[in-house]
């Protein structure tokens, strides 16, 4: 066959196919569409909103002219626009009952935290640096940025906002809500490194919508890594349920 000539479809026979997959190491991300898929085809979402759907992803093109740039079919369209919806309806049956005892009983995880952080492996130099900061003979930046023996110091040693629960180790998380903002914590030492912690930045979370749809997600990646690593373990899976409202 001649390939400059070929079509796409002509060219990815199951072998090709398969050894992509191999050596791209795709077989998790492949697994975790298919079982995101399985989902899409349990949950029954309205005509009217999947037609009001299309037609904002289409902008006023034609449906044949978007599908023929993607190489879609119609199905491939419909599936597009109603998998995000059915995966967070999906969500909200199995994993939004309790979901907010499980924000309260998570004692401010979901915090969100923005730090500064300068480590180093020697500790006479840790202790130097911090008498320096505290007499202001230079900046925590500036230390940060000159001394710092980790990745955050290309950044001058400013990290997140992230969520405080991902921080390691866990007295990571202890050390900062010790300080008030704007304070730097005396020199610790955290496994093989000696550091200092600035507080830059604290916010309590709340369980507003964002939050609720946050935590879903999560659940929702957590189960759905949880049946690919079954799957490709060749461990048995329980079928999907889903329950349409009456």
């Amino acid at each position: 066959m001649d390939r400059s000539i070929a079509s796409p479809d002509q060219l990815f026979d199951s072998s090709t196919l398969n050894g992509l997959v191999r050596r791209l190491e795709l077989h998790s991300t492949l697994l975790r569409r298919l079982e995101e898929e399985a989902i899409v085809a349990l949950v029954p979402l309205q005509v009217e909103w999947i037609k009001n759907q299309i037609e904002q992803l289409l902008a006023g093109s034609t449906t044949e002219a978007f599908l023929a740039q993607r190489r879609w079919t119609e199905s491939d369209l419909r599936l597009h626009v109603c998998r995000p919806e059915a995966l967070r309806l999906f969500a909200e049956q199995h994993f939004g009952p309790g979901l907010e005892e499980q924000f309260l009983s998570s004692r401010g995880a979901h915090d969100q935290i923005i730090y500064s952080l300068l480590r180093v492996h020697d500790p006479s130099l840790i202790r130097e640096l911090w008498i320096r900061i505290e007499e202001s003979e230079t900046t925590f930046a500036e230390a940060a940025q000159i001394y710092g023996e980790g990745p955050e110091a290309a950044r001058k040693g400013l990290i997140g906002p992230m969520s405080i629960g991902q921080l390691a180790p866990p007295q990571l998380a202890d050390l900062l809500r010790s300080l008030q903002p704007g304070c730097v914590s005396a020199p610790r030492q955290l496994g093989e490194w000696h550091v200092l912690l600035r507080l830059e930045q604290l916010n309590p979370a709340r369980f507003d919508a964002n939050m609720k749809a946050t935590m879903l997600q999560n659940c929702l990646n957590s189960y759905l890594d949880d049946r690919v690593n079954q799957l490709l373990s060749k461990q048995p899976v329980e079928p999907f349920t889903y329950h349409p409202e009456p």
